[in-house]
């Protein structure tokens, strides 16, 4: 018998079975599947420019913004009629908001790019869910924190980073903005967020 076996059953079969078995469902609703198509759009094209650049454009985050307002709006309508349609833009003006303040406190604060809070309103936008946001937002910090300990390891710069934290810690708790180093390896956030 030619091609590839996986015990006494073709492979086909069997990732068939495992595709049953593992649960894989995409789901019915059509506006969901262009929602979740358009938000993985935007987010690959973001990791991808964040990770070669070290920016994520306007030029996509902006008509994400707009994309997902509009989009929210139509999908609501599709679902529900007309009210569908006032529920479906205010939830992603929901989500735009808090998507995007409180990241944009931290581009003032911490030093969080600007492009990185642009691109969690985009995904408020387009997911008009601010639950979805604040889930994306405690998840990309845990996954940036990882990705930050790896960057520091590969690069051996474990113990001047904490030194740096330290001192940027004591300038904080005196009321002055620490400077960030120019030197230091850079976390692309919009891989986190993806």
């Amino acid at each position: 018998m030619g091609g590839v076996e996986v015990g006494d059953r073709p492979a086909h079969g069997w990732l068939r079975t495992q595709i049953t078995t593992w649960n894989v469902a995409l789901p019915s609703d059509p506006t969901a599947l262009v929602t979740f198509a358009l938000l993985c759009l935007v987010l690959v094209i973001a990791a991808w420019t964040d990770v070669r650049t070290g920016l994520i454009y306007n030029w996509l985050t902006l008509p994400a913004m707009v994309v997902g307002l509009v989009w929210s709006a139509l999908a609501g309508a599709y679902n529900e009629g007309w009210s569908g349609s006032a529920q479906g833009f205010g939830g992603s003006i929901a989500g735009l908001l808090v998507g995007l303040v409180p990241c944009a406190l931290l581009v003032l604060w911490v030093g969080l790019g600007a492009g990185d809070a642009k691109l969690m309103g985009a995904v408020g936008a387009l997911t008009a869910s601010w639950q979805c946001v604040l889930e994306t937002l405690v998840h990309a910090f845990l996954v940036s924190t990882l990705l930050a300990l790896v960057l520091m390891i590969r690069h051996r710069i474990v113990l001047r980073t904490l030194g740096r934290l330290l001192g940027a810690a004591m300038l904080a708790a005196s009321r002055v903005k620490p400077t960030l180093p120019e030197d230091s390896p850079r976390v692309p956030f919009a891989v986190a967020i993806a």
